[in-house]
């Protein structure tokens, strides 16, 4: 019995020992492992130290990437409010938008506003806004033109000028009052060709007078011969747009009600799309560009497409029926879109927010490519705050109401000053080119803008920098006179009541 107990406590002793050897030879290997991969850590921190910085993203000169963000401004703003309900009520009720044309019979020029349009409209004023002359300098080669990269064949102009069908306007018009169900565009002419001076021009087509936006009123004054466009007002411009573009009226006052909605919202983001549902509707995968205003329904009681509207707003969407009447769709759109109910407070802050979720899209003249130009950008996020800007950089830089003042005559010590004194989020201009401020760091002013093309400063070779898109710069950047951005400003943006 001894013997065997002996026996047991000598395997017992056995294993222990055999369990500790294992277990030290264990930690001993984890030691090694743990000072190799330390090792190599360390290599690796001192590689990447030594490695210059990689530039995942490309800057405009003088621009760092830390400037590619509204935070980095926003540390400098205070959340000073732009302009308060009661200056941008003011402003939309003293500055209503227009186009004007030349009356000859009466030997002045008229203003049409929009939303105060008489009954009738007199067919020379219709053809004097449709503008056969722009026709005619082109096909007489007043104005040099090639047409989607070529010159245009022979009886092209003739053809264009027959689809206007001036010989079919009435003697008088009775305008048609339209709701736009998407975006599109409004050319100058009655087709979707590209125009442009030169054959190799790939971004900026004549042709384009501006972009249509989702769910706005319009005006239509007349129909192309073949039947698939109309020309219209919008606000501040005129132009032909698809016809199935467009939801038509029965009334003025049906078109106000949808068009000026007591209740809606208000796209916040660079775009949304509404989703696909259940059922087939006229409206899923819808694009919606910021500043767009949705009809929105309060205390809605029941399902949209067989669901209930937990964690929705309850909308009206705009669409067309069968023989292209203005319609509805009921459409439920998350909270977690990007979109606010009525307009955003304008505050510095939220210009710079609303401004910067376009950096880095392509630059689109008179909204193409579904983007935006220098003006466009800036009605886009001035929308937001329901503010209703009219068509160009130059109409909108000279809008006293919203401080516009003149500065082409002030030295460039001169205007750096008040641009110091400026905040962030308001406007800068220069013949041609609309911006908007961001604030100014070592004496150098910034903007973010929607850009063609541009000469880099201390550049000797000459050849403009095509930055088609909206990027973020300095004032330092050269036009093609030789002049900076900042020598060439001839508006700001200074609110002194």
């Amino acid at each position: 019995m001894k013997k065997i107990l002996l026996n047991i406590c000598i395997a017992v002793i056995l294993v222990a020992v055999a369990f500790a050897s294992g277990a030290y030879f264990q930690q001993q290997r984890y030691e090694k492992q743990r000072a190799a991969l330390l090792a190599q850590r360390v290599s690796q921190d001192e590689k990447r130290e030594n490695e210059p910085t990689r530039p995942w993203v490309r800057t405009v000169p003088g621009t760092d990437a830390e400037m590619l963000s509204a935070g980095y401004w926003k540390t400098s703003v205070s959340g000073e409010l732009l302009f308060s309900e009661d200056e941008i009520r003011y402003y939309q009720n003293n500055n209503p938008l227009f186009v004007s044309y030349y009356d000859e019979p009466a030997g002045k020029t008229v203003k049409l506003r929009m939303y105060d349009l008489p009954e009738q409209i007199g067919a020379h004023a219709v053809k004097a806004l449709i503008n056969p002359d722009y026709i005619d300098e082109r096909s007489d080669g007043t104005v040099t033109v090639y047409v989607n990269g070529q010159t245009p064949a022979e009886g092209y102009w003739d053809g264009i000028r027959g689809n206007c069908a001036l010989e079919l306007i009435p003697e008088n018009v009775s305008p048609r009052y339209c709701v736009c169900v998407k975006r599109d565009l409004a050319m100058a002419v009655p087709t979707d060709d590209f125009a442009s001076e030169s054959a190799d021009e790939i971004y900026c087509n004549d042709f384009i007078s501006a972009e249509v936006m989702p769910f706005t009123g319009v005006v239509a004054l007349h129909e192309s011969l073949d039947k698939e466009r109309c020309f219209i007002i919008n606000g501040s411009y005129c132009g032909w747009v698809k016809k199935d573009s467009l939801a038509f009226c029965a009334d003025r006052d049906q078109w106000l009600q949808a068009v000026r909605p007591g209740d809606y919202l208000t796209v916040t983001a660079c775009e949304i799309t509404l989703d696909e549902t259940a059922h087939e509707t006229r409206t899923e995968s819808l694009v919606l560009p910021m500043g767009t205003k949705i009809k929105l329904l309060c205390g809605y009681d029941g399902l949209v497409d067989g669901r209930e509207t937990y964690g929705c707003y309850v909308t009206m969407i705009p669409c067309r029926d069968d023989n292209g009447a203005l319609d509805w769709e009921t459409v439920l759109i998350p909270v977690s879109k990007d979109v606010v109910v009525g307009s955003l407070p304008m505050t510095s802050g939220a210009v710079l927010d609303q401004a910067f979720k376009f950096l880095g899209k392509i630059y689109g003249w008179g909204g193409s490519f579904s983007s935006n130009d220098c003006s466009g950008i800036v009605r886009q996020v001035y929308a937001c705050f329901g503010i209703e800007l009219p068509r160009n950089s130059a109409a909108i830089a000279e809008i006293y109401d919203l401080g516009g003042r003149g500065f082409s005559v002030m030295t460039s010590d001169k205007k750096l000053d008040i641009i110091k004194k400026m905040p962030a989020g308001t406007l800068l201009a220069m013949d041609g080119h609309l911006m908007i401020y961001l604030g100014t760091v070592g004496d150098k002013p910034y903007v973010i803008s929607s850009c063609a093309t541009f000469f880099p400063p201390e550049d000797a070779s000459g050849v403009p920098s095509g930055a088609y898109g909206i990027i973020v710069s300095d004032l330092g950047l050269l036009r093609e006179n030789g002049k900076t951005w900042l020598d060439s400003l001839s508006y700001f943006q200074l609110k002194e009541y």
